[in-house]
């Protein structure tokens, strides 16, 4: 379990309505925000000013934070959708790696090292500011971007549903040839190295990859693609 800085619901620092009104301006915030989930089990926290921490991961005691300020995470944040969770930030946040399940929300800017990867359909992410990442995944996840978006590449054929309308023109699939790392696995277990450059042509390299391997590497903090 993960011990956060700040005040915390569970030890009657922080009250609900005072969540609420720090994530007032991110829609569905307060759906989360709730004595069934919030509870002896699952705690919320808010941290008063900025926040560094060498890795964040929610769900494993805290569920729901609130950070004031800026948010800096040199290794992986990664949240979950079981338990539901929550992170929102006030200001910006910059990590190495994003994997989010849950629900997320950035007053500011986000920018990402390395891979900003989304899972499953249940919540989303809301970023206001700008956002920049080395690699995009957004699988079955709804982004919301308040600003133009740069990726260096975008994997998944179906990311283009996944953003608001007029960002949508800018999730292509970018990964061609063999930009992919030797010792990523495809769906049937081949190494990617194997296909030829016909078949990336015809499927697609992100059709061919192996998604929970993609995912471990993010929650690792790990590069998924060559330079």
């Amino acid at each position: 379990m993960q011990t956060l800085p700040g005040r915390s619901y569970a030890r009657h620092e922080v009250t609900l309505d005072e969540l609420r009104t720090l994530t007032a301006g991110f829609a569905y915030a307060d759906t989360l925000l709730d004595e069934g989930l919030i509870s002896a089990d699952y705690d919320a926290v808010v941290v008063d000013g900025d926040l560094h921490l060498p890795s964040l991961q929610l769900g494993n005691g805290t569920v729901f934070l609130v950070v004031t300020g800026n948010l800096t995470i040199d290794g992986s944040c990664e949240d979950c959708d079981d338990p539901a969770t929550g992170l929102y930030v006030l200001g910006n946040l910059q990590a190495g790696s994003v994997f989010t399940a849950g629900m997320l929300g950035v007053q500011g800017d986000l920018t990402v090292t390395r891979t900003l990867a989304g899972y499953y359909n249940d919540y989303s992410a809301i970023v206001k500011g700008r956002t920049q990442a080395a690699v995009f995944f957004p699988e079955n996840h709804f982004f919301e971007f308040g600003g133009e978006p740069t990726f260096g590449h975008v994997l998944g054929e179906s990311a283009s549903h996944r953003v608001p309308g007029q960002w949508a023109g800018l999730m292509k699939e970018t990964l061609l040839g063999r930009a992919l790392m030797d010792r990523f696995p495809g769906e049937d277990n081949e190494e990617v190295a194997a296909f030829t450059e016909e078949e990336i042509a015809t499927y697609g390299a992100s059709t061919l990859l192996d998604a929970p391997s993609l995912y471990a590497l993010v929650i690792a903090d790990k590069p998924v693609l060559t330079d």
